[in-house]
């Protein structure tokens, strides 16, 4: 059974999210979207070690197959990220013309290609929540557009072996399973799997265990749901927040949930509901995940970037 739910880092998100844990260092990264921030904080220890500014909105943080380097969404840019440093290298520009966009989530598949959502990034503008595409972005910085018709792009994740793909429209309120061929990197027969009921909130980051289950965070519903592979509902999990953003798995055992949450539009009311949102949140899960997997680094180009 689950354990209860504890903030281990207190770092006042504004938009936090896309958690990933690095079983090599035991840490966990994340962002915060609107702070334009990466946070490292040491599972361990629960200390924070590391934060990096950016001079756009942060989407993601993916890790690479080189230890030290993080694949990092900026703006409509891919970035690397050198941990010990803080420089950065670019990698992909993903439409930089689209005024208005911005990269969201994003997810590495077992053939090392980073899958990647781009959004809308004023809510309430004239094209708000229209034009969301999911882009392919190869090891070798080589950019492939995948698919258009997404509303919010959102919480990518792949089953156990590798045949479909999870990604949920958190617009929409949708969560959909594709076909997915991992040799090729290709994805077809988009369809709907779950929807919410109404004041249940909306899908949001989302991680898939090793049994296939996916885990969903529902922003504005205060909980994470666990689905099985069908979309049919088998646990809910309380959350002491509203506004839970995303999940991944983590620990030495990988049957510890991490989970980002967010403040954003919050008023005074919220505040005093969940005076914990914009944590790092953990909890026993009960089930074991999967490892994330590693951006996968190559090409003459990126390695000469990298090293000098």
């Amino acid at each position: 059974m689950a354990d209860a739910i504890r903030c281990i880092q207190q770092a006042n998100a504004i938009l936090g999210e896309g958690p990933v844990w690095d079983w090599r260092s035991d840490d966990v990264y994340w962002v915060d979207i609107r702070r334009m921030q990466v946070f490292r904080h040491a599972l361990s220890t629960g200390t924070q070690t590391g934060q990096w500014v950016f001079p756009d909105r942060v989407g993601f943080v993916a890790l690479t197959t080189s230890p030290n380097w993080l694949a990092v969404g900026s703006g409509l840019r891919v970035l690397l990220l050198d941990t010990r440093t803080g420089r950065t290298v670019p990698l992909a520009d993903l439409d930089s013309g689209r005024q208005g966009h911005r990269i969201n989530d994003a997810s590495v598949d077992a053939g090392g290609r980073l899958w990647v959502g781009t959004m809308m990034d004023d809510f309430f503008g004239p094209a708000a929540f229209t034009d969301g595409r999911l882009y392919r972005v190869d090891p070798d910085g080589e950019v492939h557009r995948q698919a258009d018709g997404y509303l919010l792009p959102n919480g990518i994740g792949w089953s156990p072996d590798n045949t479909t793909m999870y990604i949920n429209d958190s617009v929409a309120g949708v969560t959909y399973a594709l076909d997915f061929d991992l040799a090729g990197g290709r994805i077809d027969n988009r369809r709907p799997i779950f929807s919410p009921t109404e004041g249940s909130g909306l899908p949001d980051g989302l991680s898939v265990d090793a049994g296939g289950n996916i885990w969903c965070a529902m922003w504005d519903g205060w909980a994470i749901l666990q689905l099985a592979p069908d979309g049919s509902i088998l646990a809910r999990h309380q959350m002491p927040v509203r506004r839970p953003s995303s999940a991944t798995f983590g620990g030495p055992a990988l049957d510890q949930l991490l989970i980002t949450s967010a403040t954003v539009g919050f008023t005074s009311d919220d505040f005093a509901l969940s005076p914990q949102a914009g944590g790092l949140f953990q909890m026993n899960a009960g089930s074991v995940g999967q490892r994330a997997n590693l951006f996968a680094l190559s090409g003459g180009a990126v390695s000469q970037a990298m090293s000098n």
